[in-house]
């Protein structure tokens, strides 16, 4: 049967924290038990050593009661070191697959909630006094049965009021469960916009944007601040109502013990006794209503995580270990539909390349040459089609198994927190003589011992010393690390000067000789002779595939502002191109 081990992740954690409630719940009885102690130290010292001038009696009831007390503060510290614990397994079992899940949600257009933030929520529930709160809340009944042993009278009161206050409660969620739930994702957005804004810095600075942008950013933020505080004022009055009902029902229960006792059917030291348990009943709903906000955002925290984790991610099952492809690559009617629009980027894209093969991909911006680049590495899932390697699916793939032969260089080059040679080595264990090979062929060798630590330099703290050629360049070494069969790049050479062009030309001579199948886009001439076959796009439909001495007339020009190209229409794979009218492809 397969096996769901993402989707059943957040189901696991969860299992694993229920396991621990049986010891939690014992753990709060028996915590709950012992707070009784004072209070009958308190009825004995008043009706039997008082009355008796007995001090054997006071000692021992002394004794016991400190005894009692320091039981108590053991169990207390078990009780905070299994939750704190609970919150920080939790913590480490979710990050890293939230972060996964996320990432993927992202690739496939999707705008689900949830994220780390949330972990970080059930983190601080689990390890805050919040969650003693609601384990102490049930068992307020055992100082309600304690005070009905007392006197009815007195047991009707507490009752009462445990009930009163728990409305309050009850209240206060009805109130602001909707409206918490709605500032919260509001507030994930103006903070998500904020971090943005600073990324953007290099181009907010220069335009003069800067106090607009954060002009407009400081307004919205304030009008979530009002709502959260609109709600935080609610809260505050219903928790400031609790305290003033807990007060008075103190005064209601003294009231009603002195009645009792000038009545002879108790003693002074039942009513002090009814007194301080009224104040222990009451004292977990009242925290509970305190924290409430706790509650709430750990509740809506599971919600998005488990509306994060229910479709089944793509490594969630367990698949067949596919040999190394041959990398013949194959679209078959393929059309992608972007999230939130009707319109295709792509539509009907049907061609195929051999093993070995260098095809170019050509077209004017916003045709779609990008969005086939991401759809033929698995980045991104057509609505319709298939992108097939050596006949399966890329998605039947388990991207674990077919990243090491997969080589993509986007357009936008990005580095994670970490080495040159952790980056080029895709954060995998590091081969030395396939690091260095990979930079060689990219040409950036040199340029990387010329960095203070060498292949050991932080990429990130010296980022600004690299420009965008050599970025695509170390972009480049990433993408030929290893064995790769199938490389995509998406214009490689977009920012690179003169020797960059021909580290690029090399790499891809090298790449032919080894029978590495090559996905290039671009509109440059030197680039375009190393291709094998050439692929336009218009639109997003495939405008002309075929040979490239086929479709390229010659043109005497310094400069090939346009790449001429005889049209020929999308056709089965193999077949031989068909018209041989004029199109362009803008550079």
């Amino acid at each position: 049967m397969p096996k769901q081990t993402s989707n059943s992740r957040l189901a696991q954690v969860k299992s694993a924290v229920r396991r621990e409630f049986p010891l939690l719940i014992i753990l709060s009885c028996l915590l709950n038990l012992l707070l009784l102690v004072s209070t009958i130290y308190m009825l004995q010292v008043y009706d039997r050593v008082l009355s008796t001038g007995s001090l054997d009696t006071l000692l021992w009831l002394t004794v016991i009661a400190l005894f009692a007390t320091a039981i108590y503060g053991v169990l207390e510290q078990s009780r905070r070191m299994v939750l704190g614990r609970v919150a920080a397994w939790v913590d480490c079992e979710l990050n890293a697959p939230v972060l996964k899940r996320a990432m993927e949600a992202r690739l496939e257009g999707e705008n689900l909630p949830g994220g780390i933030r949330d972990v970080g929520n059930l983190r601080n529930f689990y390890g805050s006094d919040a969650a003693q709160a609601f384990l102490d809340m049930p068992w307020s009944i055992i100082f309600l049965v304690f005070m009905w042993a007392l006197h009815p009278a007195i047991g009707i009161v507490g009752t009462l009021g445990a009930a009163l206050l728990f409305g309050l409660a009850i209240t206060n969620d009805l109130l602001t469960r909707e409206r918490q739930k709605k500032a919260s994702a509001e507030a994930r957005v103006s903070q998500d916009n904020a971090i943005r804004f600073v990324d953007a810095g290099e181009t907010i600075g220069p335009l003069g944007m800067a106090r607009q942008v954060f002009e407009n950013w400081r307004l919205r933020h304030a009008e979530i601040a009002a709502e959260q505080q609109s709600l935080h004022d609610k809260t505050t009055v219903i928790l400031s109502l609790s305290r003033s009902v807990r007060i008075a029902l103190q005064v209601a229960i003294l009231a009603v013990g002195a009645y009792y006792v000038l009545a002879g059917e108790i003693t002074a030291g039942a009513m002090i006794a009814g007194s301080i348990t009224m104040g222990r009943a009451l004292a977990p709903i009242e925290r509970a209503t305190a924290a409430w906000r706790a509650f709430v955002a750990a509740r809506g925290a599971y919600a998005n995580l488990q509306q994060l984790f229910e479709r089944i991610d793509r490594d969630g099952s367990e698949r067949v270990a596919l040999p190394r492809p041959k990398a013949r690559l194959a679209f078959e009617d393929i059309f992608y539909v972007p999230p939130g629009s009707t319109e295709p980027l792509l539509q009907g894209v049907r061609f195929a390349l051999e093993a070995g093969e260098n095809c170019a991909v050509v077209g004017p911006s916003g045709s779609g040459k990008s969005t086939l680049c991401r759809l033929a590495v698995g980045a991104w899932k057509p609505a319709k089609g298939h992108v097939r390697l050596d006949g399966a699916d890329v998605f039947d793939w388990h991207p674990e198994d077919l990243g090491p032969y997969i080589g993509y260089l986007p357009q936008q080059v990005e580095f994670l927190p970490g080495t040159v040679a952790q980056n080029i080595a895709r954060f995998r264990e590091i081969e030395s003589g396939a690091l260095v090979r990979a930079a060689r062929m990219a040409g950036v060798h040199e340029l990387i011992l010329a960095l203070p630590a060498g292949y050991e330099t932080d990429i990130t703290l010296h980022s600004r010393r690299i420009s965008l050629g050599q970025r695509q360049r170390l972009g480049l070494a990433r993408a030929l690390y290893g064995d790769p069969a199938l490389v995509v790049l998406d214009e490689p050479n977009a920012n690179m000067d003169e020797a960059g062009d021909r580290a690029l030309i090399e790499s891809l001579a090298t790449l032919k000789q080894l029978q590495v199948t090559v996905l290039i886009v671009t509109h440059r001439a030197s680039v375009l002779k190393s291709a094998d076959k050439i692929a336009a796009l218009d639109h997003g439909a495939l405008a002309a595939f075929g040979p490239r001495d086929q479709l390229i007339r010659p043109v005497p020009s310094l400069v090939p502002a346009k790449l001429p190209l005889q049209a020929v229409p999308s056709q089965q794979p193999g077949s031989p191109p068909a018209s041989k009218d004029t199109i362009s492809a803008a550079e």
